[in-house]
């Protein structure tokens, strides 16, 4: 029978789950008090919320929310902090990737987007795309210069026309 903790913990868990867009989980072994907290304030930012919990208990609750937990119960060995991101699946995994860099901790041992496991390489290609802001703009970058390409050839067109014109015009007057 599980004690009463264990129970609220789990029921903590779920709504977290059930709300997050991504959850990673990483391994923050080794990370100082004054980089742990540096980094709860960095993910503060992004709207992420992060949980050390025993892996059992997320387990459980990733099964309660219908989430593959099995593909995660082999990563969930040893210390675990999982960041829940309820704004914005994708982003926060770029802050947390910068992060990283700078201090080489926590590691990531794998993560949930939109309820898609995903190992700690992928996680890592992910984090490296380009935001959706910028795949928007390239996009419509994409799409303005031939549009532009096409005004400037109809214009040249006109133009060719009115010199034409132009030169006819001098010629019979002259």
């Amino acid at each position: 029978m599980p004690n009463s903790k264990n129970t609220q913990t789990v029921k903590e868990i779920k709504e977290k789950v059930s709300k997050a867009k991504s959850i990673v989980f990483t391994d923050y072994k080794g990370l100082d008090a004054n980089k742990a907290n540096e980094l709860r304030a960095k993910m503060l930012e992004e709207g992420v919320e992060l949980t050390v919990a025993k892996n059992t208990l997320l387990n459980i609750a990733l099964k309660e929310e219908k989430f593959d937990a099995e593909k995660v119960k082999e990563h969930l060995k040893g210390p675990t902090l999982a960041f829940f991101s309820y704004n914005d699946a994708v982003s926060p995994l770029k802050a947390l990737a910068e992060f990283i860099k700078k201090v080489e901790l926590p590691v990531i041992k794998g993560a949930f987007i939109e309820k898609e496991y995903f190992n700690a390489e992928k996680v890592k290609e992910i984090s490296n795309l380009p935001s959706k802001d910028q795949l928007i703009s390239q996009v419509v970058w994409g799409l303005k210069s031939p549009l532009s390409g096409f005004v400037n050839v109809l214009g040249g067109s006109q133009r060719k026309l009115v010199y034409a014109l132009s030169a006819l015009a001098k010629k019979k007057q002259g």
